[in-house]
């Protein structure tokens, strides 16, 4: 099946107890959002938490900034639709506690161009 383009604008994301709002872009494999893959560019203030990228995907998540990176798996299976989703990503060896929530994330598919 062809990729289609996605994006997701103005979703909340809250990484380490700092909220922000994030524009996220990538793909998918059409109407069902399965293969879903999509990428948010984090905010630089300077400091050596800041900047990075965010990485969202059918179960998952990965965090890569100035100092590593993070895998991360989703606290429930999510269900990604033309709805807005909120979802909570967790290190997998400690599900308790909450590194990533992304709030009110709308995935739209991009119209196809020739």
């Amino acid at each position: 099946m062809a990729k289609s383009r996605c994006r997701a604008e103005g979703a909340e994301v809250t990484l380490r107890s700092k909220t922000m709002i994030l524009d996220f872009t990538g793909d998918c494999d059409g109407e069902g959002l399965t293969g879903l893959r999509l990428a948010a560019e984090l905010p630089d203030a300077g400091g050596p938490e800041d900047g990075g990228t965010v990485v969202l995907n059918q179960d998952g998540a990965t965090v890569t900034q100035p100092d590593g990176e993070v895998r991360l798996t989703a606290r429930e299976p999510v269900r990604w639709d033309s709805e807005a989703v909120d979802v909570d990503f967790v290190l997998p060896d400690n599900p308790e506690a909450t590194v990533l929530a992304v709030r009110g994330l709308t995935v739209r598919l991009e119209p196809a161009t020739d």
